[in-house]
């Protein structure tokens, strides 16, 4: 053997029992998330077993607690993570109705998936007796569910108070029926379902919407 394929063959060694490269420690990062978000959703944040979490990556608990200090700080991290997947757009184009319809049907589509549901109920059925997870979901509701939809009123005339205003009145009517799913264990809607609650919700908000920019 050539003394450079020999090089080759023993730096590539080097770097395998070595540190991960950048693509493999992303992996790694992303393997540690998708666990966690899969014990998270079907025990329970007290329930959660970080060990089991970590056998489930592939991982040791200490490297994951290199990463996470908490189980709050892994729950807020696997929140993010999931939204970001799956995050809207900004800067779509077409009218405001069109604009916020897309929104509704984007969101409604990725919280009806089942994790996400067991997620939801999670938070609502645990915040009591772990305040953090109340403030941790509020985070991620501003930055994922209520911002998209101030920019889009924002960019079509409204102020930023008003936007801000108008978006969460909009968020709650359109997540109504959603709610009602994970605290009343409500069958989930039907794609048709789904497209019909996103005209009729967001019709009737924008006529009064509408009527709060022109008496302004």
């Amino acid at each position: 053997m050539q003394s450079s394929e020999a090089e080759k063959i023993d730096a590539g060694t080097k770097r395998r029992v070595g540190r991960p490269n950048a693509r493999e420690a992303e992996l790694k990062h992303e393997a540690m998330l998708e666990a966690a978000l899969e014990e998270f959703s079907r025990h329970g944040f007290h329930g959660a077993s970080v060990r089991a979490i970590a056998e489930r990556a592939g991982v040791s608990t200490r490297t994951l607690y290199n990463r996470y200090p908490d189980k709050v700080a892994l729950f807020e991290s696997c929140l993010e993570m999931s939204a970001i997947k799956h995050h809207f757009p900004a800067g779509g184009t077409g009218t405001l109705h069109q604009q916020l319809v897309s929104y509704a049907l984007h969101m409604n589509g990725r919280l009806n998936h089942d994790r996400q549901v067991r997620l939801a109920r999670v938070i609502f059925r645990e915040c009591t007796s772990f305040p953090q997870l109340e403030m941790v979901s509020r985070r991620q509701f501003e930055r994922f569910q209520l911002e998209p939809v101030q920019t889009i009123l924002a960019a079509h005339g409204f102020s930023a108070e008003q936007a801000r205003e108008l978006a969460s009145f909009y968020v709650t009517l359109l997540f109504r029926r959603w709610q009602d799913r994970v605290i009343y264990n409500e069958r989930a809607m039907t794609t048709a379902q789904i497209k019909a609650n996103a005209e009729t919700v967001t019709r009737l908000f924008l006529n009064g919407a509408y009527a709060m920019l022109n008496g302004s």
